[in-house]
């Protein structure tokens, strides 16, 4: 009974020693008291800081601002090296060039790029994106119903008849 409290004990002192008393080990499945973590949970990124000479690693939900997540297989980081702007506002909700005549379209937002990345890093993140959204006006204002238009050919084509008959 004593051995067992007392590995149990040893247990719960190396797990509060590296993740209790030391803020920077939150989220890491490796981490050291000197050097911070190692390796993170699956869905953080790691994130390197530097102080001075010293550098630590620590695991966060998003990277700082100036850093963008990269997603790999082997870890998901926070990369610098490409700056990117702040989105535009999302744009007008169009399909095939137009604003109407459609239920649905796309709305698309852009980014520029501020720093270009050194060669052969990461590569910078995405500078487009869109999203569907639904058309402010699904029929255009004064266009011909296909009805309406199926009329007017009809009687534009027994206007036609009648002329060729008085000929």
């Amino acid at each position: 009974m004593y051995q067992f409290e007392l590995r149990t004990l040893l247990c719960l002192h190396i797990l509060t020693t590296s993740y209790v008393s030391n803020p920077i080990c939150k989220g890491c499945l490796s981490c050291s008291k000197d050097n911070g973590c190692s390796r993170c949970q699956q869905k953080l990124f790691f994130f390197l800081r530097r102080e001075g000479m010293r550098q630590y690693g620590e695991c966060l939900h998003s990277c700082p601002s100036g850093y963008y997540g990269h997603r790999a297989p082997d870890m998901n980081r926070c990369a610098k090296g490409c700056e990117v702007g702040h989105w535009s506002e999302w744009g007008t909700c169009s399909r095939n060039n137009r604003t109407c005549g459609f239920k649905w379209g796309l709305e698309t937002r852009t980014r520029q790029i501020v720093k270009k990345p050194a060669k052969d890093t990461i590569p910078c993140p995405t500078i487009a994106e869109s999203r569907r959204c639904k058309m402010a006006m699904r029929h255009c204002p004064g266009a011909l119903r296909l009805g309406k238009f199926m009329e007017s050919v009809k009687s534009s084509a027994s206007l036609l008849v009648e002329d060729d008959n008085l000929k």
